[in-house]
């Protein structure tokens, strides 16, 4: 088996992996790279392999940095089947579909063909074989899949592929557990090697307790101050576990009635999937859906789903509450609520995700006051806060805590994939030393065989 490493490597998006068989070829993750104009310019690049010799492509969670390049392995020749959990191929065509549209709006704005085009999105919805967690399952002859339960988001998976007496498994992208709504992450054993990312890899998160309290204080705040609370989030994931705990907050009592708006298409379908979907929840989140009927809905909550109904926010007086993609700022309807409220000192920016370099988020993060939106000049006058505990990723300690499921029987090799280089090259460096297991971080399109790997010492 080897293993060609086509994306997410020193940096964070773009996952793409090239597995090649002696039976044929799968790519397990598509993702699209994200953050500035070098990372758009990758994403026209063509694929270090060829989409017409794919048999099969396996998709570990719908994340955009996962699976937004897929229309454009259809456009270049891809017609295989494409497998994952149920949530997963829902979640997928649901963000490729919203997609489609900013794509094409991007590409006439700046003069450039767009990177696909419904077309290319349209015929992946019958391309789906869904598959259960613990079912190994054929997906093409002689290529075994394993998919257990990563705690990342709704249906997201660690995969082991096993082909040609060789194993390999992907972290995909570990969760932040324990956390609302979902399971934990899952242990996978025994294997060749083991590819993980380390988004995280050097970070300790605050504790899971503190995320509720810091939430909590920001709406409190936001209310003595009659200000905007503005929370940039994911459509997936992050966006239902802020409801769940917002409805948590509001139905003991411990923030008040206030105005709360989801102003995401995006996350407003998703939050159906996860209605339907309820199965893949964690044993408590089943019994607070007895109890509360409907975990993402409660008093003072709005969706507003067309654009004039998003446009109707800013009629609204403060306090208010803002729920808005996208997670990293770099586009979606956050960019017009930042607009308008950026430079107004009673506003609260709660970051509550990754954001990667260059984006707007990671700029305000890192404490920019003059930033850019659509061209104009913003002076950013608002309070911009940052709580770890909301991530969808695992950090340090749970990153470590997953690599420790194989210490009875060793892979030959980790390679450290998903992070900015100083991250990944830190976790590597902990994994030889803590586990005394060779470690390494690939580079783009660097190419391994795994028959040609060294035992563990």
């Amino acid at each position: 088996m080897k293993i060609t490493f086509c994306g997410a490597n020193r940096e964070v998006t773009g996952s793409c992996y090239h597995i090649e068989t002696s039976r044929g070829n799968i790519v397990l993750d598509c993702g699209m790279f994200q953050g500035g104009k070098y990372a758009e310019d990758k994403n026209a690049q063509n694929f270090p392999f060829d989409p017409t010799g794919v048999d099969a492509v396996v998709v570990t969670h719908a994340h955009f940095d996962h699976v937004g390049r897929l229309p454009k392995l259809y456009k270049d020749g891809f017609r295989g089947k494409l497998w994952g959990t149920a949530p997963t191929s829902e979640l997928t065509m649901i963000n490729l579909r919203d997609a489609v549209h900013l794509v094409e709006e991007e590409a006439e704005r700046h003069n450039h063909a767009p990177l696909f085009t419904p077309d290319d999105v349209t015929p992946l919805e019958d391309a789906w074989k869904v598959i259960p967690y613990h079912q190994e399952t054929e997906i093409i002859p002689g290529v075994r899949i394993f998919l257990t339960d990563a705690g990342h988001i709704l249906g997201s998976a660690s995969v082991k592929v096993v082909a040609d007496g060789e194993s390999v498994v992907f972290s995909g992208d570990l969760g932040n557990t324990p956390v609302p709504l979902l399971r934990n992450a899952e242990c996978l054993y025994g294997a060749d090697a083991v590819i993980i990312e380390s988004t995280y890899g050097n970070r300790v998160h605050e504790g899971g307790d503190q995320r509720t309290e810091f939430l909590r204080q920001a709406i409190l705040d936001t209310v003595k101050n009659k200000g905007v609370l503005i929370v940039p989030a994911f459509a997936l994931e992050r966006t239902q576990e802020l409801l769940y705990e917002l409805n948590f907050l509001h139905s003991t009592g411990k923030i008040p009635n206030l105005p709360i708006f989801l102003d995401s298409p995006l996350a407003i379908a998703a939050t159906e999937v996860f209605r339907q979907n309820v199965d893949f929840f964690n044993p408590e989140a089943k019994q607070d859906l007895l109890k509360y009927g409907d975990l993402f809905s409660f008093p003072g909550l709005r969706y507003t789903v067309s654009s004039d109904e998003s446009k109707h926010i800013l009629n609204v007086p403060g306090p208010k509450v803002v729920i808005a993609g996208s997670g990293m700022m770099n586009g979606g309807r956050i960019l017009h609520h930042l607009m308008n409220y950026l430079e107004q000192s009673n506003t609260t920016v709660l970051i509550i995700g990754y954001q990667v370099e260059c984006s707007l988020g990671r700029r305000l993060h890192d404490g920019e006051r003059e930033v850019h939106i659509y061209g104009h000049p913003i002076h950013t006058k608002a309070d911009i806060r940052s709580c770890g505990a909301f991530s969808g990723h695992a950090d340090y300690p749970r990153l470590m805590h997953w690599m420790h499921c194989f210490a009875e029987k060793p892979p030959k090799r980790v390679f450290v994939t998903h992070g900015e280089l100083n991250s990944a090259l830190s976790f590597s460096q902990s994994v030889e030393d803590e586990l005394s297991i060779s470690s390494g971080v690939p580079e783009y399109a660097e190419r391994v065989d795994i028959s040609t790997l060294n035992a563990a010492s």
